[in-house]
């Protein structure tokens, strides 16, 4: 996909697996970027790289301040200086500013010296802000970076290659984030940042770092790849993950071990403290807590880095893996155990934010649905699935103590089928063959759905090995199948075909720019240009309909991007990769793709 920065892969929760491309490599999001301080060199980047980082960050101006350093980088290069060969970002010093109060280099000065010495991603000179701030001087920190906002706007065409983070500031003051967001939304950077809010952070406020991520990240485009500045403990990532970050920065590591200070996935331990180390990697399996404690302080604050780092990039790695399965809340839920202020943050976000959670869950999961404490039920796929019961009807049903009365035929459907839940059993009866069908219509289509059954023979075939169904026939002709792992119907073309003449537009429905119609048509997924109207309660995972402006059957497949995601996609992003389409592949090579 030529000029699409970032591509999403995979999604559960508000996180994305995805990819940000630079010229120096590709990035595997969520991601943590290690900061490497040139004045503190505890881990050399290159030994981060041999611990599992795929990138560092580092402070451009601390090298731009220190001349050996910034005539090394000038000569060689960043990635020299540093002798570290993957993805390379670099803070402007905006952090300088908030602990000194101000920087000797003008905001142009540092924004063209990363792009000189060769930053894979850059950033420009923003004011970051504590929570104590004084409104006069927030709003004086807002217009310092919506200026060096439109600075870096107005010169951009001669930093290509590098990738430009924007991050709006305003503190606590929603008004001024928002006016911040929408105007840098409007500069189109190739990345965003959202600043911790100092200070609430130190004092284990997540529920404001929660308000304010939130805050921004709905006013600043979907299609761009999210940076959180200065989230640096383990414990944290899977929160963050699941509202949306993509990638995270911090010096926590470190600064964490000249403290004598042991992280772990679920908290913090003082070295002094610790009898038995609770963990296997080689920092750990080389000293025992007391021999550590023995060892001259240099050894001993350059182990603990080591463990730290290790710890990040572990957990980051099991974010990503959770993402994979479809199991990211469950991980979020046990992870705010560590700590009631993180708990607070989950509560927080779940209660204030749900709708927009929603948007970006997706339809069905491969997982199941693990309870994990009452706030399972604010989850945005429970919330979904209530809401949506509503359009089906009764009959048989069963009580199940997270979604209320469910009918019976959604028994084996996902999420319903597939939660765990502590004291539940499963319901004695049956539902049979029509009872599924419907139900599972009804939820997944609409009600208007059921109009293919009426007065038609149904037919649904079962699984000679597990007895479970399977393929639905309608008047002897394939409609399509009850998917295994979710229970959900994947349409056949002649499905689709029977769904439209019964479905109101745009229901179910991705509607495609006529130019595009054959193309589509002959198996090639379809991406963001493509798109010309999109039913609004598509989700990722959401089976779709694809037609043409005529509402001519193309092609059936799978969402990859919500309904809202689409004007603040790229172009060139997949929202829907093809199933089954209507007319034979075409050779590649023979296709016209000028249009």
């Amino acid at each position: 996909m030529p000029g699409v920065v970032f591509r999403v892969r995979a999604r559960d929760a508000s996180a994305r697996l995805g990819e940000i491309r630079t010229k120096s490599g590709t990035l595997e999001t969520p991601v943590f970027f290690p900061v490497f301080n040139p004045n503190k060199p505890y881990l050399s980047p290159m030994e981060m790289s041999e611990i599992g980082a795929q990138t560092v960050m580092t402070n451009a101006y601390i090298i731009y301040r220190t001349p050996r350093l910034r005539e090394r980088a000038l000569e060689e290069g960043i990635h020299s200086l540093l002798g570290f060969e993957g993805v390379v970002a670099t803070d402007s010093g905006a952090y300088q500013i908030y602990r000194y109060g101000d920087i000797e280099v003008t905001n142009l000065e540092i924004v063209r010296f990363q792009h000189e010495i060769g930053s894979d991603i850059g950033s420009i000179v923003d004011v970051p802000m504590a929570d104590d701030i004084a409104r006069e001087a927030a709003e004086r920190g807002v217009e310092v970076t919506l200026r060096h906002a439109r600075e870096w706007s107005e010169v951009r065409d001669s930093l290509r290659g590098t990738l430009w983070i924007g991050t709006p500031q305003g503190s606590v003051y929603g008004d001024l984030v928002e006016r911040a967001s929408r105007e840098m939304a409007s500069l189109d950077f190739d990345y965003y940042g959202v600043g911790s809010i100092k200070k609430s952070l130190e004092s284990y406020d997540y529920a404001t770092q929660v308000d304010h991520f939130l805050t921004v990240r709905r006013l600043i485009p979907r299609g761009k790849p999210v940076h959180f500045w200065g989230i640096g403990h383990p414990s944290t990532f899977a929160l963050f993950a699941a509202m949306g970050a993509d990638s995270f920065d911090s010096a926590a590591y470190a600064l964490f071990a000249e403290d004598g200070r042991y992280m772990t996935p679920l908290g913090t331990m003082e070295l002094s403290d610790i009898e038995e180390f609770p963990c296997s990697c080689p920092v750990c399996r080389s000293y025992t807590p007391r021999e550590l404690m023995s060892a001259p302080r240099s050894e001993r604050v350059r182990a603990l880095a080591a463990h730290n780092l290790h710890v990040s990039i572990q957990e980051m790695r099991l974010v990503r893996e959770a993402i994979r399965g479809g199991w990211l809340w469950e991980l979020v839920q046990e992870r705010v155990r560590a700590h009631p202020r993180l708990l607070e943050a989950l509560l927080r976000l779940l209660e204030r934010y749900g709708d927009y959670l929603e948007e970006n869950e997706p339809f069905s999961k491969r997982s199941g649905l693990f309870y994990s404490g009452p706030e399972t039920a604010m989850r945005p796929e429970v919330r979904r699935a209530v809401r949506l019961l509503k359009r089906v009807e009764r009959g048989r049903t069963y009580e199940d103590p997270l979604f209320g009365p469910v009918p019976l035929g959604l028994r084996y459907t996902y999420p319903f089928g597939h939660a765990m839940i502590p004291g539940f059993r499963e319901p004695p009866e049956d539902p049979t063959d029509r009872e599924i069908v419907e139900a599972v219509l009804s939820y997944q289509f609409g009600p208007e759905a059921l109009s293919v059954l009426e007065g038609r023979e149904l037919v649904v075939s079962r699984s000679k090995r597990t007895g479970m169904p399977r393929d639905i026939l309608i008047d002897g002709e394939r409609f399509g199948f009850l998917r295994p792992y979710d229970g959900l119907v994947v349409l056949s073309l002649e499905g689709a075909r029977r769904l439209l003449e019964c479905l109101p537009r745009p229901s179910s429905r991705v509607v495609v720019h006529d130019r595009y119609a054959e193309t589509v048509a002959r198996g090639t997924s379809v991406f963001v240009r493509f798109v010309r109207e999109v039913d609004p309660a598509v989700r990722p995972g959401s089976e779709v309909i694809i037609v043409d402006g005529s509402d001519n059957l193309l092609a059936t497949g799978r969402a990859v991007l919500s309904a809202a995601e689409v004007p603040e996609f790229p172009a060139g992003h997949v929202f829907a990769k093809v199933r089954h389409h209507v007319l034979p592949r075409q050779n590649p090579s023979t296709m016209d793709w000028s249009t």
